[in-house]
């Protein structure tokens, strides 16, 4: 998996770090991102049922109220509970009572008349009761939007794609190819616990039970944080999320495999990342992008860094064996290290004579004995 960045101080302090940062939601460059509308499935009689059971003064037994809301309860079964509780659910005494019944008594009287063949009179309370689930159904959207703004923008995210190729992401997400992409393992933690994002043209259809849970889990995220038009689907986008947002968590220095530079990165950038990264892990591979000829696009192509002291090191060997005890130019030493460009080469041999591991006279260098 990979991630794209430009190159600037917060950059830096990261890959020396071994850190990544976790941005909130709030900040993202898309308004719809996270914060999109949402389709609520209507919520199930089961999930109804506890909710109400749960809010009311009065100990309602659930099989039977899931009986009428399913109009599957007996005659005899609800005859016995509206006994006990018709008076709970309906006022009587109230100005807006229904005017269908005067009282209790009324009430249990006209359904013991009712013929068994006849027995639909357990549908009218279970539309009572339906009513009762639209309203709780209005304040679902009131609790979606209490989670994204409680919760969802406290949560940190940091984003990552599949691709390392895209020209977009180089252009949007590493400052017009001027700045890295790194590529971690996504095989070891925290890498290993991102989530796909989904791409789709409609909105999310969302269960009103999962909203009316008390904690939000795996699916909430999913839909949430990792739902996205179907505009964006060129990122192949894969997030990582932490509990707090704006804050920078560390990564093992192991799990990054390599390093990809954009065609228009500076050298002197190059050279810094480089230096940052080989110090802490030597196994890093570096990539420099280079433009395709025959099409619109880019592949990468592998380079070898190394250090100032591994340069130095290796060119005292070379100075060791051809050079040991007699004097040597610029040009005559580049015959054997012509890894190096003159004016690098030149610039090792006279920090080694400024170390005095080397003397200089005029333009010419030699082992200090």
């Amino acid at each position: 998996m990979f991630k794209y960045s430009p190159i600037n101080s917060y950059a830096l302090r990261n890959l020396q770090k071994n850190q990544l940062y976790f941005n909130s939601p709030l900040n993202f460059n898309d308004p719809f991102d996270t914060f999109h509308p949402a389709e609520i499935r209507e919520m199930s009689n089961e999930k109804f049922v506890e909710q109400f059971c749960k809010s009311s003064k009065r100990n309602f037994e659930k099989t039977k109220l899931l009986g009428i809301l399913n109009k599957s309860i007996s005659k005899k079964d609800f005859y016995n509970f509206c006994d006990d509780l018709i008076d709970y659910i309906f006022d009587f005494d109230s100005e807006n009572s229904t005017n269908i019944f005067k009282d209790k008594s009324d009430f249990l009287e006209k359904l013991n008349n009712i013929k068994d063949s006849e027995f639909d009179f357990v549908g009218d309370i279970g539309t009572f009761f339906s009513t009762i689930k639209l309203r709780l159904q209005s304040t679902i959207q009131k609790t979606l939007h209490n989670i994204r703004q409680q919760s969802f923008s406290k949560i940190g995210v940091s984003c990552f794609s599949k691709n390392n190729l895209n020209l977009l992401m180089w252009s949007h997400y590493a400052d017009s190819h001027q700045g890295f992409c790194l590529e971690f393992d996504s095989s070891t933690l925290p890498f290993s616990k991102a989530f796909e994002v989904t791409y789709k043209s409609e909105i999310p259809n969302i269960s009103s039970d999962m909203l009316m849970s008390e904690q939000i889990g795996t699916e909430s995220i999913e839909k949430l944080l990792s739902f996205k038009s179907i505009e964006w689907k060129h990122e192949q986008e894969l997030r990582i999320f932490h509990q707090e947002s704006n804050k920078s968590y560390f990564y093992p220095s192991n799990s990054l495999k390599a390093i990809y530079f954009g065609i228009r990165t500076d050298v002197s950038d190059i050279e810094i990342i480089c230096s940052i990264i080989k110090s802490q892990n030597p196994t890093v591979k570096f990539y420099k992008m280079k433009k395709l000829e025959r099409t619109f696009g880019i592949q990468p192509e592998e380079f070898f860094y190394s250090t100032v002291i591994e340069i130095q090191t290796s060119i005292l060997q070379i100075i060791n064996k051809s050079f040991s005890s007699v004097e040597f130019t610029v040009t005559e030493i580049k015959e054997v290290a012509n890894n190096l460009s003159d004016m690098q080469l030149k610039a090792h041999l006279d920090d080694l004579t400024n170390q005095r591991i080397l003397v200089k006279n005029n333009e010419k260098y030699k082992l200090n004995k």
